[in-house]
């Protein structure tokens, strides 16, 4: 199981990352054996994270229109784009199944909260961080320390399970642990180091441009985690994942995977920004008339929620993917790659095949594939 032949030196897809969800993609990717199958799936199960976020967001902000701004921002959410467009990598289903869990955990529907919170940390190793978070968050904002502190003890203990316990007796250990060397050379002497050279994180924060990383996420919901900070940082183990390490693509925010786990405490942390923002606007206008207060929370709501759609557009203009998008990269089918495709049909599917990087998915339905030139 898991087995990996891409990068010499590695047997097993567990070295890389700890993704049962996989499990459950895989029957339906043996009934349809090819890449498509899987940009399908997660690009459809990308797209379904609109429907959480837009039923929270009318439970927060008796706006239907303020929700429809926050589900169109959320699929326009050029680092929505960037992950989806990215190859295919289960942790870019986290969103969707996280947002969908703190919906359901917020409303009182445990038992859904419960199932979508193990398809959340079935993404990548780094969610039971989060799911531990949102167990924080029930104990301390929710008040219900029996589901808090279970929910804590299970997140943490998946992802001290999976990195320690799965990845070191399956896979040989987690071979990402050298981003954070300059920390110290095991995962006790980089949490010291966290805890005693605080000079030495904030010398990597500045590398990473913190600012910038911040403004980039906040953008497309015009800054309203701002003023929901207490679920933006929610996100705070995948913020300092990213950020601290000496690894510069998972500083990007908009063209790859890394930032898939913050996004959804982006577009909460903004619903209940804008939520408070509504009820401080509405009293604003309507001071002690309390009667006009529900009709002036809903005109607010809409006004934000316009704001924010107007952020998301203005974002995708800059770094989104659509037509028109900063990133927009039109591509079209020509004589070299049909001959191509003619060619990756002539070989035959129980072959052992070493194919340059980007050929390399057109041959994956191989039980061993290289990138070119190794061939082992």
């Amino acid at each position: 199981g898991f087995r990996f032949t891409n990068y010499e030196g590695i047997t097993s897809r567990l070295s890389l990352h700890v993704e049962p969800i996989l499990l459950l993609i895989a029957p339906i990717y043996r009934l349809f054996p090819n890449v498509e199958t899987l940009l399908i799936i997660q690009a459809t199960v990308v797209a379904l994270g609109a429907i959480p976020l837009f039923a929270l967001a009318r439970h927060r902000l008796i706006s239907d229109w303020a929700a429809l701004g926050f589900a169109l921002a959320f699929l326009l959410n050029p680092a929505v784009q960037g992950a989806n467009w990215y190859e295919f990598h289960p942790v870019t289903l986290a969103p969707t199944l996280l947002m969908a869990a703190f919906y359901f955990l917020v409303t009182g529907r445990t038992g859904w909260f419960a199932f979508f919170a193990v398809l959340a940390a079935g993404c990548k190793e780094e969610i039971g961080l989060l799911i531990f978070m949102l167990g924080l968050y029930t104990l301390i904002a929710l008040r219900r320390p029996g589901l808090g502190l279970t929910t804590m003890i299970l997140g943490l203990g998946w992802s001290l399970f999976a990195v320690l316990g799965i990845q070191h007796s399956l896979a040989a250990g987690n071979i990402h642990w050298n981003r954070y060397a300059y920390l110290g050379d095991s995962p006790a002497a980089i949490v010291q180091a966290l805890l005693t050279q605080p000079g030495l994180v904030w010398q990597q924060l500045q590398a990473a441009n913190v600012a910038r990383y911040l403004t980039l996420l906040m953008l497309p919901v015009a800054f309203t985690p701002l003023f929901g900070l207490d679920v933006f940082l929610l996100a705070l183990p995948s913020l300092a994942i990213n950020l601290l390490a000496d690894f510069s693509p998972m500083h990007e925010v908009n063209a790859l995977i890394y930032a898939a786990p913050i996004i959804p405490f982006v577009m909460l942390g903004g619903v209940y920004g804008t939520a408070r923002l509504q009820r401080w606007l509405a009293r604003a206008w309507t001071g002690d008339r309390t009667m006009f207060a529900p009709r002036f929370e809903r005109m607010a709501g809409a006004v934000l929620g316009g704001f924010v759609l107007a952020a998301a557009l203005l974002s995708q203009g800059l770094y989104g993917y659509l037509p028109g998008g900063g990133n927009y990269l039109p591509l079209e089918v020509t004589p070299h790659h049909q001959r191509a495709r003619a060619i990756v049909e002539q070989i035959p599917l129980e072959a052992a095949v070493s194919a340059q990087d980007r050929l390399n998915p057109h041959v994956s339905g191989r039980e061993t594939v290289y990138i070119f030139p190794r061939v082992d």
